[in-house]
């Protein structure tokens, strides 16, 4: 008998080991991923200079975001970052935050990608970023309809933009012309 109940306690140390072992380390990759979201948005506040009920409001976004898209909180958190460096407001931010998660994952790239194309093809036609989530959709139905790609849009908008914005052609205009050059090879 005693034999037994030693074998039964050795059995139930290695299931317990067993068992414990991939709860703690469930429970650690909870504890860095919280820790990791919270210190992004703590450089989101730093850097937005968003007040406390924007900032409460870019929290909730990233988190909401996170839990309905491909992307975490801590993702969206970064791309969240990235907009307030490139010196989007908060609130635009929320306006465009989730169109550009819908185009990163339409056109499977990055997140700082993304938002630097919008960005920088805004600034280049003289727009503001609250137009982000306009150009982000516009982009997206182009890339998905024609042989145009992220980076062929982002190189020909360096060399076209200045010059289709001084002419007076709009970025949808644009965006079409270039999305004909791509499906013809140019």
């Amino acid at each position: 008998f005693n034999r037994s109940f030693g074998e039964i306690q050795k059995a139930g140390r290695k299931m317990s080991a067993s068992i414990t072992a991939p709860l703690a380390g469930i429970g650690a990759m909870a504890t860095k991923t919280f820790v990791g979201f919270e210190h992004s948005m703590a450089k989101v506040k730093a850097v937005s200079g968003a007040t406390a009920k924007e900032f409460a409001s870019l929290e909730q976004s990233a988190k909401a975001l996170g839990s309905t898209t491909i992307f975490t909180a801590q993702e969206v958190s970064n791309l969240q970052l990235i907009l307030a460096k490139m010196g989007v407001s908060a609130k635009d931010i929320e306006r465009t935050q989730q169109s550009i998660l819908a185009l990163a994952q339409a056109t499977d790239s990055d997140l700082g990608q993304a938002a630097d194309v919008v960005s920088s093809t805004l600034r280049a036609f003289g727009q503001d970023m609250d137009q982000g989530s306009h150009l982000s959709d516009v982009m997206a139905a182009s890339f998905s309809n024609s042989a145009l790609s992220m980076d062929s849009f982002s190189n020909a908008m360096g060399y076209v933009a200045p010059v289709a914005n001084k002419a007076g052609v709009s970025i949808e205009e644009t965006t079409a012309m270039l999305a004909i050059l791509a499906n013809n090879g140019i």
